[in-house]
């Protein structure tokens, strides 16, 4: 708890050492330092959302080896496995709310970002399937949660545009 604590303190000391650094030195404007201080601050709730994950499938991995794995396990493991993968669907996101007009542009910047997040979906399946035996509900669920993703940050930068 008290590593947790210095590691939220020493967060808050590098930001705000951060702000004032860049806002006197570049002219940057509170707001923009505000909105890129959400950013990272839910960059890192992904982040530890996905080594929550992580973790509760390690759990599983060492319950399948010594007592087996029940039938109620499955969808716990398909949940963990989709949170293990929570900051690709962020910076799907992040991507996806740059405001592009022209649909070119589009699968120039967004579309190899969803390619990207494959190689870290990639290896969290082969845990899935090493578990359950199945790949089919991994891969429709993440493929879902990506277009998902992709589509509110679309709908969000036409919003503000």
């Amino acid at each position: 708890m008290k590593r947790m604590i210095g590691n939220i303190l020493l967060f808050i000391l590098s930001v705000t050492l951060f702000s004032c650094i860049y806002a006197g030195l570049f002219k940057i404007s509170v707001t923009i330092l505000c909105i890129l201080l959400v950013i990272f601050v839910l960059y890192g709730v992904c982040m530890g959302l996905g080594m929550k994950g992580m973790n509760e499938l390690k759990k599983y991995e060492r319950k399948a080896v010594h007592f087996g794995l029940t039938g109620k396990d499955y969808p716990k493991i398909l949940l963990f496995s989709l949170t293990a993968l929570c900051p690709t669907y962020f910076c799907v996101l992040l991507v996806s709310l740059v405001p592009l007009y022209t649909h070119e542009v589009w699968f120039i910047t967004v579309f190899p970002c969803i390619l990207l997040n494959c190689l870290p979906a990639s290896s969290v399946l082969d845990e899935y399937h090493g578990l359950t035996h199945s790949k089919l509900p991994f891969v429709g669920s993440f493929l879902l949660l990506t277009v998902i993703c992709s589509f509110l940050g679309v709908l969000v930068s036409s919003l503000f545009a």
